[in-house]
C-alpha cells in the first residue's frame, strides 16, 4: 500500500477527529468525487494511463495521449480533416476519412488496378471511371454515355470493324477478321462482286462484272453446259452437254469439213502451207467463222494431218451438217460415218483428192509427194476418192500422176 494511503489509514483507526489533511488529494489512490475526481490510480496516475495525473478518465479528445490505446490526441485540435482524426488516430490512406492531400478515401473498399468502374484506389486517389465524360487512366474515349451505338462504346474504347457492334457506316459486325463468312472484315456484307469468296455460298468472286472468265457474274465457277462462253478456254457453250448438236458436252464445237471447189495441180499448191492458204480463202470467202483455222488434209515428206492437226475431240461435219466422224479417233480407223462429198456450196462432189495420206492420218509409205508440191512431172502421189466411206476416201491403192489436177480435203482445226 503507497504510504500516503497507509497513514490515512493509520489516523482513521486512531479516532481522530481532527481533518484529515490527506482527503481531496489526488494521487491519494481513493477516488473522491466529492473533489472532482474520476479515478485515482495512486502512483500510477498519469497521462499515459488510463487514469491521467489529474485524476480524470483519459479520454480522446483530452490532449493526453493514452499508451496502447490512442495514436495521438490534439485535444480540440483533433479532426478527422487534420493529423489526428476524432479518434485519435493519425491520419492515413484507407481510414475511410478524407484528409488534406488525399482525394478520396473508402476505407477498406479501396481498391487497385482502375477497372473503369471508378472508386478510390489504395493511394486513396479517384479511379478512371468509364462514363463520367473525362478521357483518363488509358480510356481510348469518354462521352459520357452508355451508348453502343457511337463513336465511343460504354466501354470507353474507340468503335473499330470487328468489335462486333454495328455502328453507323457498318453495314454488319460479327466480332471477327474472317473474310469468308457473311460479314467480311471491312463489316460489309458479303456480296457476290466484292472480290471475296463467301465459303458455302459462293463458289468464286473475281470482283468484277465480266462474265466470260473463269467466274461467272452469279459467283459460279465457269462451266462447259452453263450456256456461258468462257473466253479462251471454251469454243462454244449451248447450255447442255448433249454431244450431238454441234456443240459437245466438252464445250468443243464442230469442225466443217469440205472439198475445194475447183481441181488444181501439185506445183501450183507451193507446198502444204500454200495447200492450206487456199483451204482459208474458200473458207472466207464462204463467210465461214474463223477462216484461219481451216487446213488442207495433205502430207508431205516432213509433216501430215497427223502432225499437224490439233483437235482430237471434236465432230468432224459437212457444211449440210451430215457427221463424218465422231472424233479424231473415229477419223482415222478406217471408216467414215458419211463421205466427204461436198462443197462448200453444198454441192455433190465425185472427184479425186491430193492426200498423199493414209487413213490413220499419217504420211503415206512411198516417197512420193510432188516434190512436196512443188513441181509437176511424170512422178506420182498418193490420192483419195470422195465417194469412199472406206480408208479409200484418203488413200486409194492407185497413185496420181504429178501432173493431175484434183481437189482437196479441207478441215477446221
Amino acid at each position: 500500500m503507497p504510504l500516503l494511503a497507509a497513514i490515512v489509514a493509520s489516523l482513521a483507526l486512531s479516532g481522530c477527529t481532527e481533518p484529515n489533511p490527506y482527503l481531496g488529494i489526488c494521487g491519494n489512490g481513493a477516488v473522491e468525487p466529492d473533489f472532482g475526481e474520476e479515478c485515482d490510480d495512486g502512483d500510477d496516475n498519469g497521462d499515459a494511463e488510463a487514469c491521467t495525473a489529474a485524476c480524470k478518465l483519459a479520454t480522446c479528445g483530452d490532449g493526453l495521449v493514452q499508451a496502447g490505446v490512442e495514436e495521438c490526441d490534439l485535444g480540440d485540435l483533433n479532426s478527422d480533416v487534420g493529423d489526428c482524426t476524432v479518434s485519435c488516430a493519425i491520419k492515413a490512406c484507407g481510414d475511410g476519412l478524407v484528409q488534406v492531400g488525399e482525394e478520396c478515401d473508402d476505407g477498406a473498399l479501396n481498391r487497385w488496378p482502375p477497372d473503369g468502374e471508378g472508386g478510390c484506389s489504395i493511394y486513396c486517389a479517384k479511379l478512371p471511371e468509364c462514363g463520367n465524360g473525362v478521357v483518363e487512366g488509358g480510356e481510348q474515349c469518354d462521352d459520357g454515355n452508355d451508348d453502343d451505338d457511337d463513336a465511343c462504346l460504354s466501354s470507353c474504347v474507340l468503335a473499330t470493324c470487328g468489335d462486333g457492334l454495328v455502328q453507323d457506316g457498318e453495314e454488319c459486325d460479327d466480332g471477327n477478321a474472317v473474310d469468308e463468312d457473311a460479314c467480311t472484315s471491312a463489316c460489309a456484307h458479303a456480296v457476290c462482286g466484292d472480290g471475296i469468296v463467301h465459303a458455302g455460298v459462293e463458289e468464286c468472286d473475281d470482283g468484277n462484272d465480266i462474265n466470260s472468265d473463269a467466274c461467272l457474274t452469279a459467283c459460279l465457277a465457269a462451266a462447259c453446259g452453263d450456256g456461258v462462253l468462257y473466253e479462251g478456254v471454251e469454243e462454244c457453250d449451248d447450255g447442255n452437254l448433249e454431244p450431238d448438236d454441234g456443240c459437245n458436252a466438252e464445250c468443243v464445237a464442230d469442225r466443217e469439213v469440205f472439198v475445194t471447189a475447183a481441181p488444181i495441180d501439185a506445183a501450183s499448191l507451193k507446198g502444204i502451207a500454200g495447200a492450206d492458204a487456199l483451204c482459208q480463202a474458200e473458207a472466207e470467202g464462204a463467210g465461214l467463222a474463223e477462216p484461219e483455222r481451216f487446213r488442207a488434209w495433205l502430207s508431205d515428206s516432213k509433216s501430215s494431218p497427223a502432225d499437224r492437226f490439233e483437235t482430237r475431240n471434236a465432230r468432224y461435219v459437212l457444211v449440210d451438217g451430215s457427221v463424218i466422224a465422231d472424233d479424231w479417233e473415229d477419223l482415222t480407223d478406217g471408216q467414215l460415218s458419211h463421205p466427204i462429198n461436198r462443197y462448200l456450196d453444198g454441192g455433190l462432189a465425185k472427184a479425186a483428192v491430193w492426200t498423199s495420206t493414209k487413213a490413220s492420218g499419217e504420211a503415206i509409205d512411198t516417197p512420193d509427194f510432188c516434190g512436196d508440191w512443188s513441181v509437176n512431172d511424170e512422178s506420182f502421189a498418193g490420192q483419195g476418192a470422195t465417194e469412199a466411206p472406206d480408208e479409200s476416201w484418203t488413200n486409194l491403192p492407185i497413185l496420181a500422176w504429178c501432173i493431175d489436177i484434183q481437189h482437196l480435203y479441207c478441215f477446221r482445226d
